[in-house]
């Protein structure tokens, strides 16, 4: 899960929908990774901390997500500015040093990698291989069409290939679409069934992790107000996205009902990001 500040949405139920999703997160058994930015981190700590608690990870999505926040055309010193204070502003929030990333807009880059690594980082969650809807996606690279399919040590040059940086790329999983809630409120929970079902099939032969991503701010009303300052301004509802389901009940209903379905497979093993990397290091 990403969670950031989404100030075109209702702020007090960010903050509350955080408990709902923990709720039931105990019910299914299923620990997940949550990517915070630092500035989410501040606003909605008890719920983190709650989070955390009940056995779920901390991971960090940068500093707050404007449109400038790009891993991958932001310079050397702006990336290891911003990893160095968000990994910090986390780890004195929830008195645990977050070692996984995940960039906002799935933004990352080989120097952003060489950043994470010197900052403690053990796995970067940030590309997404052979997806193609590269107009909803900030961090969309045409490397990622040919970037490996499995988790891999990427190359000093390019987080987009194999080499010998000692960091895990995780992809997103993707089969062209990526496996998302956005597509989720475009095709249904029976068409996402259908695409949970291919991945298990694959993940069974090759033994690819199958990663979901979704936003807390997705089950909140949404406003249309913005904070409109130079440092905090992000754009409104995209256009992609005004074609989504929008009753926020059904949104949370479903993804439930998905997580729900996946996780009644027996062969299914729920980790979090840092679970997994720690399965990685003992195969």
């Amino acid at each position: 899960m990403d969670l950031e500040v989404a100030y075109d949405h209702d702020i007090d139920e960010q903050q509350d929908i955080l408990a709902k999703i923990q709720e039931d997160l105990l019910k299914l058994q299923l620990p997940i990774t949550v990517f915070t930015t630092s500035e989410a981190a501040g606003l909605f700590k008890d719920g983190l901390k709650s989070l955390k608690e009940c056995g779920n990870e901390i991971g960090c999505h940068g500093w707050n997500h404007v449109k400038s926040e790009n891993y991958r055309t932001m310079t050397k010193y702006d990336i290891t500015r911003s990893i160095e204070n968000s990994t910090s502003f986390i780890e004195d929030i929830m008195k645990d040093r977050p070692v996984s990333f995940r960039g906002p807009g799935m933004s990352t880059s080989a120097e952003t990698q060489r950043i994470l690594l010197e900052n403690g980082y053990t796995s970067d969650y940030s590309v997404c291989s052979q997806r193609i809807d590269f107009f909803n996606s900030i961090g969309w690279n045409a490397n990622w069409l040919s970037s490996p399919r499995l988790p891999y040590h990427p190359s000093e040059k390019s987080p987009y290939s194999r080499g010998n940086l000692p960091i895990w790329v995780i992809p997103l999983s993707c089969i062209g679409l990526p496996f998302i809630s956005g597509i989720l409120y475009l095709f249904g929970t029976e068409f996402m069934k259908f695409f949970a079902r291919m991945l298990i099939k694959e993940s069974m032969t090759t033994s690819k992790p199958i990663v979901y991503l979704f936003h807390s701010y997705e089950f909140c009303s949404y406003t249309g107000h913005r904070k409109e300052t130079e440092v905090q301004k992000r754009t409104g509802k995209k256009t992609l996205h005004r074609l989504y389901a929008q009753d926020i009940r059904k949104r949370y209903n479903d993804n439930l009902d998905l997580l729900k379905y996946i996780t009644s497979i027996d062969s299914i093993c729920p980790f979090t990001a840092k679970s997994y990397d720690q399965y990685l290091v003992n195969l």
